[in-house]
């Protein structure tokens, strides 16, 4: 407290809450000492982005009442986001990253990736599945808008190994654009959406599936990762309640993302044996098995 110039009381305080936190322990000499994941949420640490994403949208939830009195969202939707404040949008999306690695789902068993296999990653940001299903020996088109996918080729380029980051084509595609679909190609194995959808409205949302449909080969596979909004618990309800303070979108229920599915064109429309809440994972096919 003297070297900081902060009063002692309320610095032993602060330290004892954060033992209890597991994010300092006191020794027997009574000297605080930080842990590793303490390290992790200090300056350039990995966790750090987490919580400057949380700080950031913490502020927008002190409008939460406006957004349930008018059903309308406090931000504008993400490419407005994304033009109006890029350095905001990348810290956000460099926190993405680092929750798929704490707590994402593996898609690569999921989707069945491997080598040979072709995926389209769709609104893929910075290449966090992308780069698991390459490493799997998928050739994988991550798409996004601009600058995500110049973000997305210099991330991947840094972290990847050489021959992971040759299997990812990066590529600067509208989804909500007519050309949408030919400016990334057909004939994929697998189409993933990731965390796109509960950004969107149902009628942008439908048009991405519609897409989605539209890059498949006739015999692969979608794969749609959402947080469902399904109760029991606090985690589905709470997500859907974020994003429609954040975004335009919602968190669907898991009954209404399989009704999107179905709309956009897709049978076999189901929920993979083991998937457990919050994630909400669905496949879906061009057609039915026999059909």
């Amino acid at each position: 407290a003297h070297e900081l110039g902060t009063d002692p009381g309320a610095t032993r305080a602060l330290l004892d809450a954060l033992v209890g936190f597991e994010l300092v322990t006191l020794d027997d000499d009574l000297c605080y000492r930080a842990t590793p994941t303490s390290a992790r949420l200090g300056a350039g640490g990995d966790l750090r982005k987490i919580v400057e994403k949380e700080a950031f949208f913490a502020r927008v939830w002190l409008d939460l009442a406006d957004s349930v009195a008018t059903g309308r969202p406090v931000l504008g939707p993400w490419r407005l986001r994304l033009a109006a404040d890029p350095d905001q949008a990348r810290r956000f999306l460099e926190a993405l990253v680092v929750l798929a690695a704490e707590t994402g789902p593996d898609l690569v068993e999921v989707s069945g990736a491997e080598a040979g296999t072709t995926v389209a990653d769709l609104g893929g940001g910075l290449g966090a599945y992308a780069m698991a299903l390459a490493a799997a020996g998928a050739a994988v088109t991550l798409v996004d808008l601009e600058p995500v996918t110049t973000w997305a080729r210099a991330h991947i380029d840094r972290f990847a190994e050489a021959t992971v980051a040759d299997r990812v084509d990066v590529r600067a595609v509208d989804l909500l654009a007519p050309e949408a679909t030919s400016a990334v190609g057909t004939g994929f194995d697998v189409v993933l959406v990731s965390h796109l959808l509960h950004d969107l409205d149902d009628a942008d949302a439908l048009a991405v599936l519609v897409v989605a449909r539209q890059l498949l080969a006739p015999d692969g596979q979608l794969v749609v990762f959402e947080l469902p909004s399904d109760p029991p618990g606090a985690f589905g309800p709470m997500f859907d309640l974020m994003m429609r303070v954040e975004t335009p979108g919602a968190a669907r229920r898991i009954d209404e993302l399989h009704e999107l599915v179905v709309a956009a064109g897709f049978a076999d429309v189901s929920e993979p044996t083991g998937t457990v809440r919050p994630h909400g994972i669905l496949t879906g096919r061009l057609r039915a098995p026999g059909g």
